[in-house]
Formats: structure tokens, sequence, C-alpha cells
């Protein structure tokens, strides 16, 4: 247990050359280079990056000296804040939240619902900075009308303390050290936070600090939506910046606007059209129940009898509840799609059997259907509001680059054998295929 066992250790040998001349820049210019920072001039510089519940453990953890009544915060300290929150072990961690809980005596544990506020604060603050920085991946999103939506954002705290709010209303600090220990998320959000807090409130004029402010991207940018200002998505800024952080380190730089009903109307081939070999994508849907779920298709979409796809392939709900069910690996059924066929199911199926999908949309568009059990996917629950369901909304987003096809795959094969799907639209729009049976196929 890591409770208060670090307060002699020197920050200055945890922190690289260049961070530690942010954190001493930052602390000259906060303390007016007085040797010390008092409390209200905390609250003053940083109460409009962080959420207030944020802040207040903040202070109380730079100002904590059991037995004490600390009204100003050394060097040191503010030191430590910055390398327990950015690089901390989870007992570091741990320290933060129990020392930022209570400034008076040391304290073995905490109310759950405090912890609760801790997380969200946390997640709050994140978005807060990106704004406050103007960072280009934030404004990309903000920019079409996405919004924080507060009350998913709730919701998802509680999701990632499902394992430790089970212990009840009071939590101890073994319990929450053991929870940090395998909270990758939550860490890697609280250390942006506190790595864009030090560099947001530096000294305005350094040429670097946007450019560095900039490299701190949890969100991707939105790139595709540029002449569609207010673009109707289902999803707030919280869902982007969670998702992204489900899917492979690979594909989290960008996400690509491939589909909507509400842009370009209810058609299945439309869709099709639009989201074949577009690399790997995430689909959203909201039925008539206003259950809003989906799930992360790894492989680009085409046409075939079998099915594609591989262990990183995900299911996911959003409401009424924040559920994400991870692949298994009892088998790959995790993507299948097919059109205009008279011996093969036509719609797109994400995990289950053909009759029994985790995620099923017909091709003749509007209706879909979740089957109660699916085995490709750990935990799942059935993710609509009713088993066979009307869609309200669609909304399909490539993630990561487009795929590179192979310059001799394009010089070598017409585009017929390299994408059914083209042959599919282009007989949708009565193309008769006059080459069929007579051209030869190259090997």
């Amino acid at each position: 247990m890591g409770h208060g066992s670090s307060r002699s250790a020197s920050s200055a040998n945890i922190l690289s050359a260049e961070e530690l001349t942010l954190v001493d820049n930052l602390f000259k210019s906060m303390s007016r280079s007085s040797g010390s920072i008092k409390r209200e001039d905390i609250f003053k510089h940083w109460s409009m990056h962080l959420d207030d519940v944020l802040l207040q453990f903040v202070v109380r953890f730079l100002c904590h000296e059991p037995g004490k009544k600390v009204s100003a915060v050394n060097g040191e300290n503010f030191g430590r804040l910055y390398v327990y929150a950015v690089r901390g072990s989870a007992g570091e961690r741990t320290d933060l939240i129990f020392e930022g809980y209570s400034e008076e005596e040391q304290k073995v544990e905490i109310p759950t619902a405090t912890f609760l506020q801790y997380i969200q604060a946390t997640i709050n603050s994140y978005l807060r900075l990106q704004k406050n920085a103007a960072n280009l991946h934030y404004l990309s999103w903000s920019s079409i009308g996405c919004t924080v939506n507060n009350r998913r954002i709730n919701m998802r705290s509680r999701s990632l303390c499902e394992d430790i709010i089970k212990y009840g209303d009071v939590l101890t600090v073994d319990q929450i050290q053991n929870w940090f220990a395998a909270a990758a998320t939550f860490k890697n959000i609280q250390s942006h936070v506190f790595q864009c807090l030090f560099l947001v409130t530096q000294k305005k004029g350094d040429k670097n600090t946007s450019a560095r402010i900039n490299e701190l991207n949890l969100l991707p940018v939105c790139k595709g939506l540029e002449n569609i200002p207010h673009f109707p998505s289902i999803l707030g800024l919280g869902d982007v910046l969670f998702l992204n952080l489900s899917l492979p380190h690979e594909l989290r730089k960008e996400w690509r606007f491939l589909f909507s009903t509400q842009v370009h109307g209810e058609s299945f081939s439309t869709m099709l059209g639009r989201i074949t070999m577009q690399g790997a994508t995430i689909i959203i849907l909201q039925d008539t129940d206003d259950h809003v779920f989906g799930g992360f298709a790894p492989d680009s979409w085409r046409l075939g009898p079998n099915f594609i796809g591989n262990h990183t392939c995900f299911l996911l709900k959003l409401e009424p509840d924040i559920l994400t069910f991870p692949s298994t690996s009892y088998n790959n059924h995790y993507q299948y799609l097919n059109f205009n066929q008279q011996t093969m199911p036509n719609g797109l199926l994400m995990g289950g059997q053909l009759n029994y999908p985790g995620l099923w949309i017909d091709s003749e568009y509007g209706i879909g259907k979740s089957s109660i059990s699916c085995t490709t996917f750990q935990n799942y629950v059935q993710l609509s509001g009713q088993e066979n369901f009307k869609i309200k909304h669609c909304e399909v987003w490539g993630v990561g680059p487009i795929p590179i096809v192979e310059e001799d795959v394009r010089e070598n094969k017409s585009v017929l054998d390299q994408d059914p799907t083209a042959k599919v639209l282009m007989e949708l729009h009565g193309r008769k295929m006059h080459s069929e049976g007579i051209r030869d196929k190259k090997d």
C-alpha cells in the first residue's frame, strides 16, 4: 500500500529535463518567484480548466500536511502532483485521491459516491481542457455540433468503476489501489488532464506550447463533415472519446464520416456503396425504442458468403446502459455482408449465427434484429429494445486511415474482380455485365 509513503521522494529525480523545466516555469509564474503558491492562486489559475470537484481534490492534495493548516504550496508538492497524476503508480494515484479527499487527517476509507465524483470530474476536466486549449481534434467535433452529454459521462464513470462499486458505500485504500492497477483507460485520461493543465497555464508566447497541446490527443480528428456544419449525430464528445480509446492504437487518430440516414436517406444499397472497402468502421444505431447501440468492425466490409473480421471486433450499448461486449473467440462470426443473393441471407451481421445475430441490419432497410444470446461476444445482452427492431437512425464512421489498394492489384484486375460490391451496385443501376462469362479473369 503506497498511502503517504512517497512524500520524501524528490519529484526532480523522476521528471525528465523537459518536464522539470515545464513544472519549474509554471511554479515560478504562479508563485511570482516567491518560493510558494498561495492557496487562492491555485483556484485563480485553474478554476476555468478543472471541474470543481477535481479542483478541490487537487488543492487539498497540494496543501496536504496532516495536523497543520497549510495556506501555501511548495515546489516539491507541486512537482509531486505532476508525477503522481501523469505517470504515477497505482499506489501514488491512490495517494492523490486520499490526500485530496481530506487534508485534516490521514484517511483509510472514502465514500464510493465521492470516488465516482472524482472519476467523472476528471473526464469532464479532460474535455474542458481540450476546449480551452482550442485543440484541433476537439474543434473538429465541436464545430459540427457534437457536444458533451453529462448524463452519459456519469453513466460512463459508473461503467468504468463497475468492478469496485460492488464493495458498497465506502472504499478502502487497497480496493482503490487494486482498481488503479487495471484501470488503463482512466489512467490514460488522468495523465492527459494534468499534462494539458500544466501546458495550457504556461505563460503565453511559448511557441512550442500550442504544438505540444495538440499532440495530446485522445480524441480522433473528425473528417468528412466540413460541408455539414450541424451534423445530427447521436454521439456525444464523451462517447467519441471512450469509443476511440476502445480501438486498436493504430486506428485512433482519425474518424471519417461515411454514412447517415439523415444525410443520405434510408437505403441499404446507398449505405453499402459508402461503407464497403473503407477499412475498419464503427456502426451506431438508434431504434424506435430509443436504444442506442452498435459495433466496431475491424475489416473492410465486402460482399461474400463467408465471415470476416477478427477478435478485436466488439459490440456496444450507449442507451439505456453503457456496455461493451468484447470477443469470446468462441467462434469467428464477426462480420458478414451479402446483397441480392437468392440462397443466402441478405444484410449485414456482427456476431452470432445468421438466424440468431448479435446485430443484424436487413437489406430491406429499416428493420434489424438483436438476439437474446450471442456466443461471439462476452457478457452479451440484447442490444435493442425488442429482438426485432425498427431503425430510427443509423450512422457509420470509418476509423483510421483509408486502406491503400495495392498498385499491382489495380493494374492487373478489373474493378469488378477486386470489388464485387461495385458489380452489384452497377447492376442495381441497370448496367448490364456484357463481359460476364466472356472476359477471362487473370490469376
